[in-house]
């Protein structure tokens, strides 16, 4: 008999096993992807605005409440369809901030996948807290 005993099978005082380097790409890619999509949207958007508002600067900008109501949804969509560049802007912001909640959901699916159920608890509340966070804490937030 080993006086050893052996790792519990599930708990927080066992390391996950590491992930596959498929894995890590993957995450990477989704980073540099939400990154790039979210530089072009604000180039795009500041382009745009300083093409239709050339005598405003950036901190007329970054000072209006303009971007508040492009947090509902349907104004958005109507925005980006019509063009507007602050739409634009703001849409480049959820992307910037939702680049970050795709790659913990990609580390969620590969931890479920490799059946590490703490690592996959972990993750599934931290992307929870995010959207939360971004969701329903921003917008009330930003009405108050």
């Amino acid at each position: 008999m080993s006086d050893e005993t052996p790792p519990p099978e599930y708990g927080f005082d066992r390391l996950p096993e590491p992930l596959p380097g498929r894995a890590y790409a993957t995450m990477a890619i989704v980073l540099r992807v939400g990154l790039l999509l979210s530089v072009a949207l604000f180039v795009i958007g500041l382009v745009l605005f300083f093409v239709e508002r050339p005598l405003e600067t950036i901190a007329d900008l970054a000072a209006s409440q303009r971007f508040l109501r492009f947090l509902v949804p349907s104004v958005l969509v109507a925005g980006l369809a019509h063009g507007d560049p602050t739409a634009i802007l703001s849409l480049g912001m959820f992307t910037l901030v939702a680049t970050p909640m795709a790659r913990v959901l990609t580390g969620m699916f590969y931890f479920r996948a490799h059946h590490e159920k703490v690592m996959t608890s972990l993750t599934l509340t931290v992307l929870i807290l995010l959207l939360v966070g971004s969701l329903l804490l921003g917008p009330y937030l930003a009405h108050l």
